[in-house]
């Protein structure tokens, strides 16, 4: 009986230790060193009382181990074991489509002072007009002014968005099939290939789903086209394309390092979704892309329909590969397509309790209460101005809520491990949150350095 006790004890013990020791090799990796101090703090400890255990004798030590063993078992089966996960559904009435002209991007990329249409969106919006102008004052998004402005560096997100923006002005391209008539095949065998193409082109999540007229906006704001002119989009389906942003440079926000990844991600899922697009309208079938600039839909709920993750309380969606570093795209169509399962892994509890986003978050921006109705959905709601006014200062496009939630660490064994973990139960999602805490602090730090061809240049 004691040696079986000293054998299972030498197993916990070596996979404690290769636990350990790969949670210490991914901290130096990711420039995160008092997460290893704070490591080494809490499993030497350990795997010295298990090594003890093992070679010592005293009286009593069988009954210990086996007391020690049964409860570390039960521990396991309750932290490990699925419960307590039921199905989150927040739509609490008819949903109403949002008007793009509200949006703050419309009000400030598109409307300029002087212009007709922004005098008229303030004579129906005068309570916003306070606060727009005082962010017009401000230096502006990569703005010469601006707290991360550099003379070289800026320069690499202003020339991605200047090319999506010649790229992007024009694509409501015609239906042309080679032949006379549509291409004919199954949802089944389209889905397929369309889901194969899309992640040849580059995307890395790709999901599909009914396109609820809910998700369209409902009058042009900022994108191309008749700036109020009411949207019509008929098309039956959406294919959502997701591109996953590299931790390496989202962990250096709210320095502009972190836009230069997002523009180069909204690009790459835009190019994604064009082509993509021009295929289905050369099989015969009616489609449209809807890419950063020139979107005619809502992309994050199409991509929580399309089964791609769920809305978290910062307002992105979150997905089990990648947390929130994720830029999207859609395309809709009327090709025949199978539609995918919305996904729920425990980001509506975890929110809940986590809350880093909104207390990190320099603008106060990101509701730290609970949810409340946003036509028709129960939501936590993010002030769009505070935030807008924020990257308006700083000149980025922050992304620090992005780097600091728990569910964006990069994809290394360690933390797979955990994010697999956080779906069994509420009760292991509390656990890993205080860890996260513990080993990465309430208010995270990175010290990675910036690359070499992304540092400032004085």
């Amino acid at each position: 009986m004691s040696d079986v006790l000293s054998l299972l004890f030498l197993f916990a013990g070596f996979a404690l230790a290769v636990f350990f020791f790969l949670f210490i090799f991914t901290s130096i990796r990711e420039y995160k060193p008092g997460a290893a101090w704070r490591a080494a703090v809490v499993f030497l400890p350990l795997l010295a009382l298990v090594g003890g255990l093992v070679v010592s004798e005293f009286p009593g030590k069988t009954a210990l181990m086996c007391g020690l063993l049964a409860c570390g078992l039960l521990v396991a089966a309750v932290l490990l074991s699925s419960w307590g996960n039921p199905w989150v559904d927040d739509r609490v009435a008819a949903m109403s489509p949002m008007d793009e002209r509200d949006a703050i991007f419309s009000r400030f990329l598109r409307l300029k002072p002087g212009m007709r249409e922004l005098d008229l969106f303030y004579e129906s919006h005068p309570e916003l007009k306070p606060i727009d102008d005082k962010i017009r004052k401000l230096p502006g998004l990569m703005g010469s002014k601006a707290g991360s402005f550099d003379l070289q560096t800026t320069l690499f997100n202003t020339a991605t968005f200047d090319v999506m923006e010649q790229l992007y002005k024009n694509i409501d391209w015609a239906t042309e099939p080679l032949g006379d008539t549509p291409v004919q095949d199954s949802a089944v065998h389209f889905t397929q290939r369309v889901k194969g193409f899309a992640h040849f082109l580059g995307a890395d999540l790709v999901g599909v789903t009914a396109l609820d007229p809910a998700f369209i906006y409902s009058n042009i704001g900022r994108s191309p086209g008749p700036w109020g002119e009411k949207i019509t989009l008929n098309h039956r389906h959406a294919i959502v394309i997701g591109v996953k942003m590299d931790d390496a440079m989202i962990r250096h926000a709210p320095h502009h390092a972190a836009t230069t990844e997002s523009a180069f991600r909204y690009m790459k899922a835009g190019q994604t979704a064009l082509v993509l697009s021009r295929f289905i309208q050369r099989l015969g079938y009616p489609a449209r892309a809807h890419i950063d600039g020139n979107y005619r839909v809502l992309c994050g709920p199409l991509a929580v329909s399309a089964g791609l993750g769920e809305l978290s309380r910062m307002g992105l969606v979150v997905t089990p590969e990648f947390g929130p570093r994720v830029r999207f795209a859609v395309v809709t169509t009327d090709l025949p397509l199978e539609h995918d399962a919305p996904i729920q892994f425990g980001v509506q509890d975890f929110c809940k309790i986590c809350k880093k986003c909104a207390t990190n978050c320099p603008s106060g921006a990101i509701e730290k209460g609970e949810k409340r109705v946003v036509r028709g959905v129960k939501k936590w709601q993010s002030s769009q101005e505070a935030c807008y006014q924020y990257w308006n200062r700083v000149g980025s496009d922050c992304s620090v809520c992005i780097k600091v939630c728990p569910y964006s660490h990069p994809n290394t064994s360690v933390h797979e491990l955990i994010r697999w973990a956080i779906q069994r139960n509420p009760l292991m999602r509390r656990v890993a949150l205080m860890g996260d805490d513990f080993f990465y602090g309430r208010r995270p730090k990175s010290r990675a350095p910036l690359p070499d061809w992304h540092r400032k240049t004085s």
